[in-house]
């Protein structure tokens, strides 16, 4: 079977990991894998599934247009062109889809070649974007309008950013049809919560299903680490937040007040910031920049009595799982499909916002962390990404009958 995957990132990034996974376990089914990817580097063990799409000047005109017009998806016509001339040559099997946003490829242009190829496409929804105007979520200010129309968008400032003429009309009209056009597609949720919400959105009548994003728990297991000492944390208690990017909706604004409500007693790490975020904290919170090392991470997680995610709207946070491999217990708001990661056995999920509650579940796990570990284990084995690697490949072999 040969396969072919399209993603933003190729090997990092919670998709471009999640990519990468895949194909190394249909490699050991013997199948091949290329990963089309738009930016990013590129970690050595995915190099050779790695296709980058375009260049660096197609990604900044893409960018341009995004921002003036709120065009994402609208540039990369010849990047886009070569990315066909390509499929065409390698004949897959199967096209799988990730992300299609990041400024690196044409979607009309794009799904008109699958419109005439004949093969099965799978498409995994990390976010909301396919079936709105322009947001990737939607939660954090209650907008509603993508169950019928978007129009004068109130996040147009977020990810992907537009600082011009607000499309939301137009793009929500254009990828309702464009989307919806394939009668070989397949999408996937990692979770639940996501396929309730696309099951009320324009994209309803395509079928769907739930595969749940994994943890490498080769990679995210209890290690031994030194970082107390490296940072002299003295504190009895270490409570941890992690984050790709420290967004507004990731909730940086309730770490804060937080760190006040815990007290002397927990140190309150936050991984993930920028040089000027770090610059901006309190001095009872303990800033660390991004890392791409995993080895890191999972000492970190290991290190930490308790992992706190405030984050306001998500999809299935891999955080939340790669902290129970670790054996470290999360304490979360309710918010996307956290509380599907989540049991009493192992967390405590507060009501979005509640910094009283998320300091009283944060000072109760870090007590219980010996006790808990062997539950955070066993719930993080549910999540394993060999699980998900397998699901997604029963699917292949499923739409390619």
């Amino acid at each position: 079977m040969k396969i072919f995957e399209i993603n933003t990132y190729c090997g990092t990034g919670s998709t471009g990991r999640i990519a990468v996974e895949i194909a190394e376990y249909a490699a050991q089914q013997g199948a091949e894998t290329i990963i089309a990817f738009g930016t990013g580097s590129v970690p050595p063990e995915a190099e050779t599934y790695a296709l980058r799409v375009g260049g660096v000047w197609d990604r900044k005109w893409h960018g341009l247009i995004r921002k003036l017009f709120d065009a994402e998806g609208y540039g990369s016509l010849h990047a886009t062109r070569r990315l066909i001339d390509f499929l065409r040559l390698y004949q897959p099997d199967v096209i799988h889809l990730h992300n299609l946003h990041g400024c690196y490829v044409n979607h009309r242009r794009l799904f008109a070649y699958l419109r005439t190829a004949h093969i099965p496409v799978i498409w995994t929804l990390h976010d909301c974007w396919p079936f709105t105007g322009h947001c990737a979520y939607f939660d954090y200010v209650g907008c509603e309008k993508w169950k019928s129309q978007c129009e004068h968008c109130p996040q147009l400032g977020s990810y992907p950013t537009c600082i011009g003429l607000d499309g939301s009309a137009r793009n929500f009209q254009r990828r309702g049809k464009l989307f919806t056009s394939l009668s070989n597609l397949t999408l996937v949720t990692p979770c639940a919560w996501l396929r309730g919400l696309l099951q009320a959105s324009s994209l309803k009548t395509i079928p769907s299903r739930v595969i749940y994003n994994g943890v490498n728990r080769s990679t995210f297991r209890p290690v031994a680490s030194h970082l107390r000492e490296k940072y002299a944390v003295e504190a009895p208690y270490v409570a941890l937040a992690v984050a790709s990017e420290w967004e507004e909706r990731k909730g940086l604004r309730y770490l804060l007040p937080l760190a006040d409500a815990l007290g002397n007693a927990y140190q309150l790490v936050v991984l993930g910031l920028t040089e000027p975020q770090i610059a901006e904290l309190p001095k009872n919170i303990l800033g660390i920049a991004k890392t791409a090392n995993t080895r890191e991470l999972a000492q970190w997680y290991s290190t930490a009595d308790c992992l706190v995610n405030p984050t306001m709207e998500d999809n299935m946070p891999l955080v939340n799982l790669e902290a129970l491999a670790c054996g470290t217990p999360v304490s979360t708001f309710a918010t996307g499909g956290c509380p599907e990661a989540v049991d009493e056995t192992c967390g405590i999920v507060v009501p979005k916002g509640d910094v009283a509650a998320l300091a009283d579940a944060v000072r109760s796990l870090c007590q219980q962390k010996p006790a808990m570990q062997a539950a955070c284990l066993a719930r993080a084995e549910q999540f394993d990404s060999l699980r998900t690697s397998q699901n997604y490949w029963a699917l292949y072999r499923e739409v390619c009958k």
